[in-house]
């Protein structure tokens, strides 16, 4: 095996904790205790998203989408994240920013942008930016299936061709953008095979595998520094509607039923019980401490004061977790 036992248990807790995080999310709504809309919840992509950020290095950038909220909580300071998901003063952005886009500059984390496939080009100029310092740091762009097809995607990649820019672009397909299936969007059946128009390789795998995203993610890393941009697309299917208490489910259920039964943390949980690595009991004290490390994140969130009036008005403090300093 090509991780150590260590590392292979920390890909299945953060997957749990992105699952029990994003469950908890629902519980909430459920009871009026946090707003509904902007919760795009990523409930069955848990093996792409943590296959895909695992993969970075210490100097390496990741650029999210609206659809990150579990994995970016295994990410980030659990606490502070969500105190920003709810617009509290100790949250990231001191509030500003909520749900969808938190970042922080010291963990190397991009803000998602509300227009779609927008964060591609925006993640190239930082790739070229870094290149032209000469930083050892690769920039991966997770976009959605829906935004492979916009136009600023393209120009992205074909961008990073021209510049050689030190840039992954990871495709987080998971079937349907907002209520539109794939097929009715593009005749394309691997949207890897985009990167073929502009001349970079790409490659396809199954997003349900945490370890084939891990390793096809790391493989296009080493690409990049090399100054060869790349796509990767992870398939699969997410369970949940388009956004939690914002649109209706549209897919055939027995489709998203069918779906259930190749749930990527039960497929892990087999991989790592066959290594001899996981049991029952590990399973199940996993999944009690990080529902602890949700629930006491949503209280201490809860318990936080919204951002003051003075807060609010100054925009240093949001241009600072950017990276920047108007001083």
């Amino acid at each position: 095996m090509k991780y150590s036992n260590e590392q292979l248990l920390t890909l299945y807790e953060r997957m749990v904790l992105s699952r029990v995080y994003e469950e908890l999310v629902i519980e909430l709504l459920a009871m009026g205790k946090i707003q509904g809309g902007a919760w795009h919840l990523a409930i069955g992509q848990e093996a792409a998203q943590v296959g895909c950020l695992s993969a970075l290095g210490p100097n390496d950038y990741f650029g999210p989408t609206h659809r990150c909220h579990g994995v970016l909580a295994s990410k980030l300071d659990i606490n502070k994240y969500t105190a920003e998901c709810l617009c509290k003063g100790t949250g990231y952005q001191r509030g500003k920013a909520a749900i969808v886009h938190i970042s922080s500059m010291e963990d190397k984390v991009f803000p998602a942008n509300g227009i779609l496939g927008a964060g591609a080009p925006i993640a190239v100029g930082f790739a070229v930016a870094l290149k032209r310092q000469k930083k050892d740091g690769v920039v991966v762009s997770v976009i959605g299936d829906g935004a492979s097809n916009e136009g600023n995607f393209y120009e992205a990649i074909n961008l990073a061709a021209i510049m050689e820019a030190p840039v992954v672009f990871f495709i987080d397909n998971n079937g349907i953008g907002f209520t539109n299936p794939i097929s009715n969007a593009t005749r394309v059946q691997d949207l890897s095979a985009k990167g073929a128009a502009v001349g970079i390789p790409g490659i396809t795998v199954d997003g349900n595998d945490v370890l084939a995203v891990r390793e096809a993610v790391e493989a296009a890393i080493e690409r990049a520094r090399e100054g060869q941009p790349s796509i990767v697309e992870a398939k699969s299917v997410r369970l949940r509607p388009h956004a939690e208490g914002l649109s209706a489910e549209t897919r055939d259920p027995e489709m998203v039923e069918e779906a259930k039964k190749n749930d990527p943390i039960k497929r892990y949980e087999k991989v790592l019980k066959d290594l001899g690595i996981l049991n029952d009991s590990m399973i199940s004290e996993i999944y009690d401490r990080m529902k602890k490390l949700s629930m006491d994140a949503f209280e201490y969130g809860f318990a936080s004061n919204y951002p003051s009036k003075e807060e609010t008005c100054d925009l240093s403090l949001v241009y600072k977790t950017l990276g920047g300093d108007l001083a």
